[in-house]
């Protein structure tokens, strides 16, 4: 036998065997290691989105993974009990995998009754629960649609503390022109006569974050077509609701935006100029279709989000297009009358009512229609009407918003 040949073998056995040994060890730290990254994995920490949109059998809420505790997170959704902490043992939505935020549709629930609802989201190590929020679903003695006119002006008054404490948790965006100053500035002079309805209110800059406190009104949108596709905007015109399919596509985005970075929207819609006096009935019809589309977005991707019908002007009115105008008006409502699930808030039926409960008219031809009330329209403050008018505007807003809230519009 060569000897060279016994040094080779003995020397490719040592290699071999320290091979063998260096794998083992390996091995054996890979397990080490997985253990102790198990072992270091904690349950995940999560946030209860605000809830909106309560029926008698339904409502919406969602949540933020604030810490996904190092491990993926493989569940999340929401869960509800009429017990003071749900579990997701009691009813739940599963909303999905990852840590993005998450919209959920709460249904099955009775009517006139209390639930308690939190967020949770699990992981390797276990459920993570967020806070609890507590909601109480309308009766199902409903009432009527949600039409705020000249007729709920004076239920301010009617609406529960509890649901007044709702609206406070809420963002309204009046989408518009010049117009929507009024709704903004009666709202300020309403909490002015009653601190109860409190407001906060801005028109540049971004929006302000969720609170208890106080409602959050402006005309705030992510963008608009005429501005472009991204930052605040505090001005949105015919040309950015209605007007083609890139205003559509672009007042969609600004949804998006709101639902998934937040703050998260309660109520959206547009606000008027003084084009209705010349518009076609065509027109118009393109705003409803633009608006429906808009419900239905909001509806179809689970967002809080509730879009409504409006009406506008009926300042500087008069003549033949304060007809046409009166026309476009009766159009609208016409179109919301078709669907109990449409909101409309009725600016110009509001104005054209006193506080004294007289409705004011004008006559073009043998045609009589309904105008703005004198002390509505001057002195003229903010938004081309007087103080007395937007405060008008802002009580019908409350009640509005109270019946989005979940109110049934039933005194207590």
């Amino acid at each position: 036998m060569n000897p060279s040949m016994n040094v080779i073998k003995k020397s490719d056995l040592r290699w071999h065997s320290g091979l063998r040994i260096s794998l083992s060890m390996l091995t054996i730290l890979a397990v080490l290691l997985s253990c102790e990254n198990a072992g270091s994995a904690r349950i995940p920490q999560v946030e209860t989105e605000n809830i909106t949109g309560v029926t008698s059998t339904s409502a919406i809420s969602g949540g933020r993974i604030i810490l996904d505790g190092g491990t993926a997170i493989s569940m999340k959704g929401v869960c509800w009990s009429t017990d003071a902490n749900p579990t997701k043992e009691d009813s739940h939505t599963e909303d999905g995998t990852g840590t993005e935020n998450f919209i959920s549709t709460i249904t099955g629930l009775n009517p006139d009754s209390e639930y308690h609802v939190r967020a949770y989201a699990v992981n390797q190590a276990g459920i993570g629960y967020g806070d609890v929020k507590i909601i109480r679903t309308q009766s199902e003695v409903q009432g009527a649609q949600i039409i705020a006119d000249h007729t709920v002006v004076d239920k301010y008054n009617d609406i529960p503390q509890y649901y007044i404490d709702q609206v406070k948790k809420m963002w309204l965006s009046y989408a518009g022109e010049s117009h929507t100053d009024a709704i903004r500035t009666g709202m300020v002079l309403f909490e002015n006569l009653n601190p109860k309805y409190a407001v906060s209110q801005i028109s540049t800059g971004t929006p302000e974050p969720y609170t208890t406190a106080n409602l959050r009104v402006n005309e705030a949108t992510w963008g608009s077509y005429r501005n472009g596709p991204t930052g605040w905007v505090h001005f949105y015109g015919e040309q950015d609701w209605f007007t083609s399919a890139g205003a559509i596509a672009q007042t969609k985005v600004s949804l998006d935006y709101c639902a998934s970075n937040g703050p998260a929207l309660s109520a959206f819609g547009f606000g008027w100029c003084y084009d209705p006096d010349y518009m076609s009935s065509e027109a118009v019809s393109d705003y409803l279709h633009a608006t429906q589309e808009y419900v239905n977005y909001c509806h179809s991707k689970g967002y809080p989000t509730k879009v409504f019908f409006s009406t506008g002007p009926v300042d500087d009115y008069s003549g033949l297009y304060g007809y046409n105008n009166h026309l476009r008006w009766e159009q609208i409502r016409d179109y919301v009358a078709l669907d109990e699930t449409r909101i409309l808030f009725d600016y110009a039926d509001i104005l054209c009512w006193s506080n004294s409960g007289v409705q004011s008219t004008q006559t073009y031809k043998n045609y009589t229609y309904p105008a703005i009330v004198p002390e509505n329209y001057q002195p003229v403050t903010q938004g081309h009407i007087s103080d007395i008018g937007s405060i008008r505007l802002a009580k019908a807003m409350w009640w509005m918003l109270a019946r989005i809230a979940g109110w049934n519009g039933q005194a207590e």
